[in-house]
């Protein structure tokens, strides 16, 4: 080789290389740049009724369940197991129209309770099993009704007997999906007019009993969310344990509160971030009262909860239709959207990269991480359907959580394409429509958040 040649060549290859990469670059980039966007979007104004979260009204009243995506399931232990060793799934069934209500496309929320407080004389607990354990009549400005020794051995087995069947029966679908930790106190919400507290509640080392039994018969189910009982009159907890969930305390401090504070309800901390949180409305307070006259306390302490539903104490069907109703709902469980959508490219890669921003302005998160979908169209079909990493309970209210999506690159892409966002439970059955203004889902949950046109 010639001494002048070999003294170029280093420069003839870097001229070379960069003519490769002007002529690749000249393939890649005219197309390719059109592809950049982004867009910004705002909320609704309406909020949509999502599964799992709202009102949750008597289960046994069909009128007040129509609008519902929730409904309430006060069980009583002599319902359920009226003999030793029966339990009545069939008469539990048609009490509570249960077959109606999965139809419906409605969950279910159970609270099992042993003393539900009325104007006659009656128990709660199963007559078989009140004549081996200890328990007390009692009246009281609540009403008439008989209190179990909770603490007595005979009764806990039993009980844990029963919860352990009840467990089994949910288990078999997804009808339940929130179980209260109730069973001990008036109506099976840990509490007791003051008069009695100190007769109708155990200590705090009984609760936890009580506590343990629920966990251990619910806890390798999947499709329920476990949580303690409360209400917005009472306070909902009165200590949290060191993971954040609801630990059973002594309520006797909280017994007698005529209606709940902001501070109260304040209480629980964090716990909702991990865990659910549910309560009835106070009824103590006519509901058409707390609709509208104390509307301004009464959302003060549904905010204050972030509760994800509330019953079984909430307004019915008619109430249900008035602007104070439809307020509170703005303040109950999650409410996702679509605040932004990026469109890149990574040339490296050679895929459109599509970036999510998700926006909860709900009050809670939604606490299962059912699964979020990306889908591709051209103007014939889907072209790609991508699941995309984003956990729906890390998303709390008012946090933004971006995530993306990528799809090779064809130049077909140029043409024109639509993006679609569907949140569908693990078994497809149902979906979560967004918060989006100006769009609504189809009949499979996909909503078409973004369409970009063949650029001339």
């Amino acid at each position: 080789m010639k001494p002048f040649i070999r003294k170029r060549l280093p420069y003839i290859l870097i001229a070379v290389q960069v003519i490769l990469i002007m002529g690749l670059l000249f393939y890649i980039v005219p197309g390719r740049y059109h592809l950049y966007d982004i867009v910004l979007y705002d909320a609704s104004e309406n909020v949509p009724a999502n599964p799992l979260t709202g009102y949750a009204p008597r289960a046994e009243l069909e009128e007040d369940c129509e609008g519902a995506d929730l409904v309430f399931i006060m069980l009583p232990f002599s319902e359920w197991e009226p003999q030793e060793g029966v339990f009545d799934r069939e008469g539990v069934k048609e009490k509570y129209h249960i077959e109606e209500h999965r139809q419906a496309g409605r969950h279910a929320v159970l609270r099992f309770v042993c003393d539900l407080p009325s104007k006659h004389s009656h128990r709660d607990v199963p007559d078989w099993l009140c004549s081996i354990s200890r328990g007390v009549d009692y009246k009281d400005a609540s009403g008439k009704g008989y209190a179990p020794d909770y603490g007595d051995e005979t009764f806990l087995k039993a009980h844990q007997e029963a919860l352990d069947a009840l467990a089994a029966w949910c288990a078999e679908d997804s009808f339940v999906s929130y179980v209260e930790i109730g069973s001990v106190g008036q109506n099976g919400d840990w509490s007791a007019t003051a008069e009695s507290a100190t007769d109708l509640i155990p200590s705090g080392q009984v609760l936890e009993q009580y506590r343990q039994q629920y966990e251990e018969a619910f806890s390798g189910d999947e499709d329920i969310l476990l949580l303690q009982s409360g209400s917005i009159s009472a306070a909902l907890s009165d200590a949290d344990d060191a993971e954040g969930t609801r630990a059973a305390g002594n309520w006797k401090d909280v017994i007698g509160d005529a209606a709940a504070t902001a501070e109260n309800l304040s209480r629980t901390g964090a716990v909702w971030e991990k865990a659910p949180v549910g309560g009835g409305m106070t009824d103590t307070i006519p509901m058409d009262t707390l609709l509208m006259d104390n509307l301004s306390d009464t959302l003060d302490q549904i905010r204050s909860s972030h509760l994800s539903y509330i019953g079984p104490v909430c307004p019915d069907a008619e109430q249900q239709q008035s602007n104070g109703s439809e307020m509170i709902l703005r303040n109950v469980g999650y409410c996702l959207y679509l605040s932004r959508l990026q469109t890149t490219v990574d040339f490296l890669d050679d895929t459109l990269q599509i970036h999510f921003t998700f926006n909860n302005i709900g009050a809670a998160p939604m606490y299962r991480d059912w699964p979020v979908r990306m889908y591709i169209f051209n103007k014939k079909k889907c072209i790609c359907e991508q699941t995309l990493d984003l956990r729906l309970s890390d998303l709390l209210p008012d946090k933004e959580i971006t995530v993306t999506g990528s799809v090779p690159y064809s130049r077909d892409l140029l043409n024109g394409f639509s993006v679609g966002i569907a949140i569908t439970s693990p078994d497809g059955s149902e979906f979560i429509t967004l918060a989006q203004k100006g769009v609504l889902p189809d009949g499979n949950g996909i909503h078409k958040v973004y369409r970009h046109k063949k650029k001339h």
